[in-house]
């Protein structure tokens, strides 16, 4: 069978860099970028020493930015022919009280959060719809279904990127794409600060609250990718259980 090419935002790190080997074992060509020439570089390093070079692309470019996103479709297409799954992963987190926002720091996470994804499904879209196929996952947050004190900004941004894989699911249903969801609790990565897990220690009574592993994301990930023609799989919600 022809292998088919997945396309994951911000894939150098946490989440999005375990899909990323997740889904080259599983048989998928995998394309990645990141703003970052170090992370860049240094995963193609790690990724030539475990998998054929042929089947696995890690770009440079910025989610946020047109010019970088056009450049990465189309170098995606020349490279595998197309993109038959779209792994919207890229983001940021931030939290804070509502009168000590940074709005500089919410722009930003607006962008990423939820511009990126918009913009980068605009220009994945026509070529699914030509081929009259695709997957879009969207990596949102539990956050993006229930709001918590101090974490209004990231979930408004959340919601929004909930709001917006709900429309597209109904949009792009008639060109056969299937877009789907997942909602995680707190997982173990890089994604909070020092400062943040402290915070949320204390709102657990002191202690570490459980997480949940990138593994765990990756066996998610792995079943959407592989569900059959007639599956829709459109929204799954993973929770730390303790």
């Amino acid at each position: 069978m022809t292998r088919k090419t997945v396309l994951i935002s911000g894939g150098t790190r946490g989440i999005g860099k375990a899909a990323f080997f997740q889904l080259l074992k599983d048989g998928f060509n995998v394309v990645t970028f990141s703003p970052n020439k170090n992370l860049c570089e240094n995963l193609v390093h790690e990724t030539k020493a475990k998998f054929d070079q042929k089947n696995f692309l890690v770009l440079q470019g910025d989610v946020t930015n047109e010019k970088d996103v056009k450049k990465i479709i189309s170098q995606t297409i020349s490279k595998f022919n197309s993109i038959d799954i779209l792994i919207n992963n890229a983001g940021m987190g931030y939290f804070s009280d509502v009168d000590k926002v940074d709005m500089a720091i919410f722009q930003k996470m607006l962008q990423l959060n939820l511009f990126g994804a918009a913009l980068l499904t605009k220009f994945v879209v026509p070529s699914m719809k030509k081929q009259k196929s695709g997957l879009i996952i969207n990596i949102v947050s539990n956050s993006g279904k229930t709001a918590f004190a101090k974490g209004e900004f990231y979930s408004a941004t959340k919601f929004g990127l909930m709001g917006f894989s709900q429309g597209i699911r109904n949009e792009l249903k008639e060109y056969g794409i299937k877009v789907c969801t997942i909602c995680p609790g707190m997982v173990k990565t890089e994604f909070f600060t020092k400062e943040e897990l402290e915070r949320r220690k204390e709102i657990h009574g002191g202690k570490v609250p459980t997480m949940l592993s990138v593994e765990d994301i990756n066996k998610i990930i792995s079943l959407i990718c592989s569900q059959s023609s007639n599956c829709d799989i459109q929204d799954i919600t993973l929770m730390p259980f303790d």
